[in-house]
């Protein structure tokens, strides 16, 4: 895999011994770059010049970050100091991060505040008792929606599922009556790609049709609610949503709606600010929602996402890093970042009028990320990207048979859907009862790699790419 370096420097004063050199990663798009960089900047101003600083940008797609952490780490020789990393892989990787609690002293870590984070966000940076990161942002998914289109056709923002189906169904049908429109405009776009962000997806739909994906310890994705839920997706599928939502990550369906194709979107946070360019011809005309229930009884969802910093064992400059660390996860650099939709870690900038003055979208969402639903990667522990995996690529499966099967039963997806179920209970087993999950089965790590990919079957048989 490619790899592209960009570097911040700073000159080190001559002859100095305190001038430390660091690496530190960051998915390699737009503005949590850019972002990114002038944070480094300004950190390297604060201590005199005194250190480099070296950006190691990673794929966006958060599977191939992990693959590549993976691989790096299991080096035992890895020279990047400060990791990006999704909340669900801090427990994965903790035999390769610093307790944090041991690299500051006891009055810088009443400086970091994590009594006013949010409590998803607590309950993911530690493990075993141990704090291994320090959050950078957090997320929910929500549906964002086209209030000028509502507007035009006389619609109310929808508060159920079913609601949202009828009112994407009515506007897409009505837009389509324009030539340019037809067969390109569409009621609903979403993530189905066989990818984490599918089971964060599909973690939605279950979990606001009342089900769980873990329950009471045993796997449940085989309930009335998840079936439910799936037969709705497959008739979102079928009426409402474009085919492509197959291969779609969240930028793709971002493109989608952003262009003016759509009436709703599932997707996170961050979208808002791209959305309201002044370039987009949705500037203006964006609404915000949580997701929605089943029913008007029930409770909304949103799947907690977001990223995180932790620092390498392999570092040999851990104190420099947690100086980098603190200050870039701080509540300042959190208060800037917010301008761009990236919500923050601390309830009280919800509150800050710095901050809904620059993104008073945040105030709508904060019950959102309030009530978050985690992934089960608690559950799973260090076999959460397999048990990741199983879930995507299962659900990716039905919804690609559904089209090809106009015939797809509900009796059909109950099957499948027991099929994974007895999967992730095998994981949750191994998970309760293994000592040494790395070990698992004799399987080679690049055995583990390739199946977490997709690239492998459960037989061992290599699959080619399409």
């Amino acid at each position: 895999m490619k790899k592209i370096l960009l570097s911040i420097v700073a000159v080190c004063h001559f002859f100095s011994a305190d001038c430390a050199k660091l690496k530190i990663t960051c998915r390699s798009k737009g503005m949590e770059l850019t972002l990114l960089k002038e944070a480094i900047n300004d950190w390297i101003k604060t201590t005199g010049g005194q250190h480099e600083v070296e950006i190691v940008t990673l794929p966006h797609a958060s599977n191939e970050c992990f693959a590549l952490y993976q691989q790096w780490l299991s080096a035992e020789s890895f020279d990047v100091d400060v990791l990006l990393v999704d909340y669900v892989w801090v427990g994965i990787f903790s035999n390769y991060l610093v307790d944090l609690s041991e690299a500051y002293e006891p009055g810088e870590i009443d400086e970091i505040d994590i009594d006013d984070c949010f409590d998803s966000v607590v309950a993911s940076i530690y493990s075993d008792g141990k704090l291994l990161a320090l959050p950078m942002y957090t997320d929910a998914g929500v549906i964002f929606y086209r209030q000028d289109l509502l507007n035009k056709y006389d619609r109310s923002v929808p508060t159920t599922w079913e609601e949202l189906y009828e009112t994407a169904k009515y506007v897409q049908n009505e837009e389509r009556k324009d030539p340019e429109k037809k067969n390109k405009f569409y009621g609903f776009v979403f993530q189905a790609k066989a990818f984490e962000i599918l089971t964060c997806n599909f973690l939605e739909f279950v979990d606001s049709f009342g089900g769980a994906i873990v329950k009471d310890g045993e796997a449940a994705v085989n309930s009335e609610a998840a079936v439910d839920a799936t037969m709705f997706i497959i008739k979102c599928l079928n009426n409402i949503t474009n085919k492509s939502v197959l291969n779609y990550s969240e930028e793709d369906a971002r493109g989608a709606f952003q262009s003016g194709n759509a009436v709703f979107m599932r997707s996170w946070p961050y979208s808002w600010a791209l959305l309201n360019d002044p370039s987009t011809v949705v500037a203006g005309k964006v609404g915000v929602m949580a997701i929605p229930p089943r029913a008007k009884e029930g409770k909304p969802s949103g799947s907690s996402g977001g990223w995180c910093m932790a620092i390498s064992k392999y570092s040999k400059n851990k104190k420099v890093a947690a100086s980098l660390i603190k200050f870039l996860t701080s509540k300042n650099q959190q208060r800037l970042r917010a301008k761009y939709s990236y919500s923050p870690t601390y309830k009280s900038l919800y509150k800050d009028r710095e901050v809904l003055k620059s993104c008073p979208f945040l105030a709508q969402i904060y019950d959102s990320l309030e009530n978050a639903v985690a992934r089960p990667s608690a559950d799973f522990g260090k076999n959460y990207p397999r048990a990741s995996s199983e879930i995507y690529n299962v659900v990716n499966g039905i919804l690609t048979n559904s089209i090809e099967d106009d015939n797809m039963t509900e009796a059909h997806v109950k099957k499948l859907l027991d099929r994974l179920n007895k999967k992730l209970n095998s994981l949750l087993k191994k998970t309760n009862g293994e000592t040494k999950p790395e070990k698992e089965e004799g399987e080679s790590f690049w055995t583990k790699i390739k199946k977490f990919l997709g690239f492998e079957d459960e037989a061992g048989t290599d699959k080619k790419e399409g």
